[in-house]
């Protein structure tokens, strides 16, 4: 094992050094015990380890940084509440606040939150699992402690809203409408509020829109579909921001198989029938620190034998996605998770997390100077098997 990891940062073609060796990282815990966990990975001697369990509000399907990186907010599916950490010296999280979902969100809960970073810095999430999907817009103390839901929205009587992603310099927010098969734009004023944009109905029911990703050129909305296993790029209006054309539509799982629970079988004998994904489910996309390299990840809906699977797609300079770089297997089903986590400081490195098996890996790319060759695999797991991890991962440093 040793000499085998050794022999992968000898492949790395690019090292890309920062501040310290040392970088910590959360992840929270999708089920319970109400946790989170801090990290260290070390990118010298590739090693993560578990350091702190922090006892949380609840659990949180979704934890993500405030804009400077002083405060921890948590989305969760099990209360019907935000809640907000601060951060302290050897990465302990103190509870500072917890919110009551309101107005339209009355005794919702939620599945993701996305803090923004720009003034005046408020944090939006939206209801999962619905019906009667909704949003909110909460806004901060100086400190970057939430504050109150200051606005709250609704959408349809059959939505259910998964993921969100600002547009470019934080004017626009999207949200991943999966029940509804919809893809909606809200505009953000200068006070934080949002207003209605436009709303994008799907070519079919069933596509379930999980997850999307905004490139910041304004060019180009990414939207994974979990039903369909596809990765939908759309062309969005110059004018507008809001989706208006399905440009290109990729497969999250390997060509030339069939998943039907029991075998694999390759397509390639004309006597086969066509590639079944019934047994999957796409969860996560997400860009990378640069915005060259966009993520994209399938997780197996049973525990079975199954492995996820993990791409990684080459982008434009303007955004558009050039080409598929490569696709993995996860070491596991992914499960309910298969989160993939990009570092916020380089290209080089992500972090994978997976329940309900209860690990975090930390994954190299390969070859990312040459674009020939490109690859990624895992060097360093930690286990954390309490039932309940792990949910998403954030990076501190």
């Amino acid at each position: 094992m040793i000499t085998s990891i050794f022999a992968l940062v000898l492949n790395l073609s690019v090292v890309q050094l920062a501040t310290a060796k040392i970088h910590h990282l959360f992840v929270g815990n999708l089920g319970l015990p109400a946790s989170i966990y801090a990290l260290e990975f070390d990118d010298q001697e590739l090693t993560l380890v578990n350091k702190r369990n922090i006892t949380a509000d609840s659990s949180h399907a979704w934890i993500a940084f405030d804009h400077s990186m002083k405060n921890v907010y948590g989305a969760s599916l099990s209360a019907k509440r935000i809640s907000s950490y601060s951060v302290h010296p050897n990465s302990t999280l103190r509870l500072d606040a917890s919110l009551n979902a309101t107005g339209a969100c009355f005794n919702q809960t939620s599945a993701f939150v996305l803090p923004s970073s720009h003034p005046p810095y408020f944090a939006y999430t939206g209801s999962w699992a619905g019906p009667n999907g909704c949003g909110m817009a909460i806004s901060t103390h100086p400190n970057g402690t939430l504050s109150n839901v200051t606005q709250s929205w609704k959408y349809v009587n059959t939505s259910a809203i998964h993921g969100l992603a600002f547009g470019p310099e934080e004017k626009l927010l999207y949200s991943a409408d999966l029940s509804a098969d919809k893809i909606w734009t809200h505009a953000i004023g200068e006070d934080g509020l949002v207003s209605l944009v436009d709303r994008y109905d799907l070519p079919k029911a069933g596509m379930h829109p999980r997850h999307l990703a905004a490139h910041p050129n304004g060019k180009y909305l990414y939207v994974l579909m979990e039903h369909e296993n596809t990765l939908v790029e759309y062309e969005v209006d110059k004018r507008t921001g809001a989706p208006v054309k399905e440009l290109q539509t990729f497969s999250l799982l390997p060509e030339g198989l069939v998943h039907n629970f029991s075998r694999e079988v390759d397509t390639s004998d004309p006597t086969t029938p066509g590639k079944n994904s019934s047994g999957y489910w796409s969860a996560e996309v997400m860009l990378s620190h640069r915005n060259s390299l966009l993520w994209a990840s399938a997780r197996a809906n049973t525990d079975t034998d199954y492995v996820g699977y993990i791409s990684c797609f080459g982008l434009r300079s303007d955004g558009k996605i050039r080409e598929l770089l490569f696709m993995e297997p996860t070491t596991t089903t992914g499960g309910i998770a298969n989160q993939v986590s990009p570092a916020p400081f380089s290209d080089e490195w992500m972090a994978l997390s997976d329940f309900p098996r209860g690990y975090v890996e930390i994954w190299p790319v390969m070859n990312l100077r040459e674009w020939e060759g490109v690859t990624a695999r895992p060097v360093a797991k930690v286990e954390i098997g309490d039932g309940g991890c792990c949910a998403n991962t954030i990076w501190y440093d």
